[in-house]
């Protein structure tokens, strides 16, 4: 299973596309309480990709990023980032801050926290949208804020998993704040056990959606 058209076919990507797609209206619109302004959203871009090719996705794999980590359980396990590239934090920490009352100058705890409550929105509203098509039973765990090199996390990961987890599934969004565009990904990396589950309910899913 090297490619994208071992694990899913073209088609199932843009149902998969278009699932996501259906979704992320409900996180643009809990962002935009916290941000307090109008979030808009581009149309979500859906990689399947060996693990080894995301560090190519997610930018320079020696550069930090502040990623949220969860556990994904239920139907499907395995392991779920929300990742921010350093720019794109810093501009997300800005509108955060411009948002919330207090000093500007207060430290990292609270945006970091602000951070962690966004990936789990985000999350949450990509999993929602597998559940509410696919018919899985798939939740994430409390979410945990880290900031390490892309690499790190992904060989941390692939290390509690089984070194046979060959596939990511990367969801590339870009969230749009008073001109301000905020660039994130979703990585979910589903354990050896749960690629077929998951990519045998989008085929079902798909071919459902079409004939209804």
């Amino acid at each position: 299973m090297n490619d994208k058209e071992q694990l899913l076919s073209e088609e199932q990507v843009d149902f998969l596309t278009e699932m996501m797609n259906i979704g992320v209206g409900n996180a643009a619109t809990a962002l935009s309480q916290i941000l307090q302004s109008e979030v808009n959203v581009i149309i979500p871009a859906v990689h399947v990709i060996p693990v080894t090719q995301a560090p190519s996705v997610l930018g320079d794999p020696s550069l930090p990023v502040t990623c949220v980590r969860m556990d994904m359980v239920g139907d499907v396990a395995g392991d779920l980032f929300f990742i921010v590239p350093e720019e794109h934090k810093v501009k997300l920490t800005h509108l955060v801050q411009r948002a919330t009352p207090g000093p500007k100058n207060r430290g990292t705890d609270i945006d970091l926290s602000v951070l962690t409550e966004v990936g789990n929105i985000v999350a949450g509203v990509y999993l929602t949208a597998v559940h509410d098509f696919c018919k899985l039973n798939i939740y994430h765990t409390v979410p945990v804020v880290a900031i390490d090199m892309i690499q790190s996390l992904l060989d941390e990961s692939l290390g509690k998993l089984s070194r046979q987890v060959q596939v990511a599934i990367m969801i590339e969004n870009e969230f749009i704040v008073e001109k301000e565009r905020i660039r994130t990904f979703l990585v979910m990396i589903p354990s050896m056990e749960s690629v077929n589950t998951l990519v045998n309910s989008i085929g079902q899913a798909k071919m459902a959606y079409r004939e209804g």
